[in-house]
């Protein structure tokens, strides 16, 4: 026995408003985040604490403790009231650049790398290889007016400590041992210039007591002088011995000569030398007073020598003129010049001659020897003067020598001194264990997080309805439920929302519409167009539900029915056992019709022959991926409906859209089944 549908009124024309396509909303990119985290988060959060953990323990055994040490070096000016302000600012930019260039060479190549060698004697162990490099970047070196501030941090205290002191110490070194290797340079020519001239004046004091003798200047001129005189009485004595002479000559006999003519002669000799010696005493008193006059309010030891020597010629001649007054004295008391008698002796002409050779004789030699004292004389001065000018430059080497060993530390503007040396720091400055095990927490509890964003940007599989929110303007999800494909509810929920949902175009009246009914994973839809078709029967619609997937493997009763449909060898609809309403295909012939000898003219045939007999068709049409004869079905139905499950793979979905959307004539809505409980379209969209 068969069941009849209930009568059912024609439907003339669709009610339902027509509304134009609608255009893609905007796309929020959060909300992409927020999509990809959904359902993760309490996952997420556990690996965030336990990887936070981790990452926090590791951070705080990671941070260290730093201990900071200060060493303060002071510059202070060679001049006084240098810092204050002075009409020569000149000054002043000098120290300020001293003080700058000081900063900088405390932090230079040489000074670090004395540091460094100080550091690996003091302390290996804790050195342990540091370079150049490392003590320069440890080591903060700034300046404040004319101090200069060093700065270290460590994590021993210790080694903060011995670090300020190598630099600090090199600093000092090499600043000492620069200042050495100038004054060194300077003293070093000017001690061997000193050597030089002590050397060559006790060369000329030797000269001087070759040259003198036992003899001073002052001796030697005195001597001088002297034989001079000598000289003058033996060559006024020759003079008379060769006038007696010739006189002797002349008369031959020499009994005639009387003495008396002989003393005239010797008194006139006597006169004539002393006008020499007199003319010879007024040019020395006239050279005597211009050297006077000459160095006139002056002190010089040269000077008072001269004198002294012309003052001794002057009384050597003062001397021969006193001798020559009191001869010419004697021979005028003798009566001499006046007794003009033929008395005396006869001197023998041979007496005269030995006399004239003896007088001769000791000319030459007082001669010699004066020339020879004058020679003497010459060199002893001209030594003297050499003595005096090396022992000038003697005095002025050593005079630079005490200017430059106590100008050795004034050369440069200034002087460094250490003011505060570096001590053991006690409390930590920074402690960056805490900062570290913080920064770990929150880095692990963020990479969790990225773990988990990443897992949910990279899902390939349909885990909530949402997922179709970037196409929701041509595939509308039309219902999300956490019931399975054959709960009658949902379906009559589903149904609802189909009569209500706008078309595209306008029904055409007298023809029954028909819903496909399909999927994008390799499954059947059956179920699900089967409750659809017997929800629209319990709302006293005549619904035909037609088993459309033929595929191969498909050998159900109702797949053979479509076939013979196909075919147009099938029979009239009956009604559905099992469900008041709902009818399905009669069965008719076998056929070997399957899924890849259907055309789309035989779907659209074969559905043309149903549709004025019902008034909703719903078809099965199978998956769109494996079934070749799907989009044939939803090219000739008015609605397709996509069926999908969490864990469909998202890439099959989306690549379905377009068909979805452009075969049906009012294109197709999406239903999700098995919603998961995270899903956030559960409860609107049910």
């Amino acid at each position: 026995m068969t069941l009849a549908a209930l009568p059912q009124p024609t439907v003339t024309e669709q009610a339902t408003p027509v509304l134009p396509p609608v255009e893609a909303p905007e796309q929020n990119p959060l909300a992409g985040f927020a999509r990809a985290l959904r359902g993760r988060w309490k996952r997420a959060m556990a690996g965030a604490a336990a990887l936070g953990a981790i990452c926090a323990g590791l951070g705080y055994l990671a941070g260290v403790q730093l201990y900071e040490a200060q060493a303060i070096l002071r510059v202070f000016p060679q001049e006084t009231n240098i810092l204050y302000s002075t009409g020569e600012a000149s000054v002043l930019k000098t120290f300020d650049s001293f003080v700058k260039a000081e900063t900088t060479y405390v932090a230079s190549h040489p000074v670090m790398s004395r540091a460094v060698d100080t550091i690996a004697v003091q302390d290996p162990e804790t050195a342990g290889g540091i370079r150049v490099s490392d003590l320069a970047g440890s080591v903060e070196i700034r300046r404040s007016d004319s101090l200069i501030i060093l700065k270290t941090k460590s994590r021993d205290p210790g080694f903060a400590q011995i670090k300020l002191d190598a630099v600090v110490s090199a600093y000092l070194t090499l600043k000492n041992e620069a200042k050495e290797a100038r004054s060194a340079v300077r003293l070093a020519e000017l001690y061997a210039r000193e050597q030089e001239l002590v050397e060559r004046l006790t060369d000329l004091r030797a000269t001087q007591l070759e040259v003198g003798g036992e003899y001073g200047m002052n001796a030697l001129a005195k001597a001088h002088i002297e034989k001079i005189a000598q000289i003058d009485g033996l060559a006024a004595r020759k003079s008379e011995v060769a006038a007696t002479l010739i006189a002797l000559e002349a008369n031959s006999g020499g009994a005639s000569a009387d003495t008396s003519d002989e003393e005239i002669m010797r008194a006139t000799l006597l006169d004539r030398a002393m006008a020499d010696l007199n003319f010879e005493r007024a040019k020395l008193m006239s050279q005597l007073a211009g050297l006077r006059a000459g160095y006139q309010g002056q002190n010089n030891a040269r000077f008072e020598l001269k004198v002294a020597a012309k003052l001794d010629e002057i009384a050597v001649i003062e001397k021969a003129l006193a001798d020559r007054r009191e001869q010419i004295k004697v021979l005028g008391q003798t009566g001499a010049l006046t007794d003009a008698s033929a008395e005396g002796t006869d001197t023998s002409l041979a007496d005269i001659r030995a006399l004239y050779t003896k007088v001769e004789g000791q000319l030459a030699n007082a001669r010699k020897e004066a020339r020879d004292l004058n020679r003497r004389r010459i060199e002893l001065d001209q030594v003297e003067q050499d003595i005096d000018e090396a022992q000038k430059l003697l005095e002025e080497t050593r005079r630079a020598l005490e200017v430059i060993r106590l100008e050795t530390g004034r050369a440069l503007p200034g002087y460094a001194v250490l003011m505060s040396p570096a001590s053991r720091p006690t409390n930590p400055v920074s402690d960056s264990r805490k900062m570290l095990a913080a920064a770990g927490l929150v880095g692990g509890a963020g990479l969790s997080l990225l773990i988990a964003l990443g897992l949910g940007m990279a899902e390939r599989r349909v885990r909530f309805a949402e997922t179709l929110s970037s196409v929701e303007h041509r595939v509308p999800v039309l219902q999300v439920s956490d019931a399975g494909s054959d709960d009658a509810q949902a379906a009559d929920l589903l149904r609802n929302e189909l009569q209500l949902r706008p078309l595209r175009h306008p029904r055409l009246v007298g023809k029954a519409p028909i819903i496909a009914v399909t999927c994008a994973a390799d499954r059947d839809t059956t179920e699900l167009a089967r409750a659809l078709a017997a929800s629209y029967a319990r709302a006293r619609m005549k619904a035909l539900f037609v088993e459309g997937d033929i595929v191969v493997t498909q050998t159900s009763v109702p797949a053979n029915r479509w076939r013979s449909v196909l075919s147009d060898e099938g029979g009239h609809p009956r009604a559905m056992r099992g469900s008041t309403g709902a009818w399905e295909l009669r069965k008719g012939p076998e056929s070997d019709i399957d899924d890849t000898s259907v055309s789309a003219p035989m779907v659209r045939r074969s559905l043309d022959k149903l549709v004025g007999d019902f008034d909703v068709i719903v078809v099965s049409a199978g998956s769109l991926t494996d079934r070749l004869a799907s989009k044939f079905v939803l090219s000739a139905s008015d609605v397709g409906v996509v069926e999908m499950y969490p864990g469909d793979a998202k890439d099959a979905v989306l690549s379905q859209i377009d068909c979805l959307d452009t075969l049906p004539r009012n294109g197709s809505v999406a239903v999700m089944r098995n919603a998961l409980p995270a899903d956030p379209w559960l409860s609107v969209r049910t």
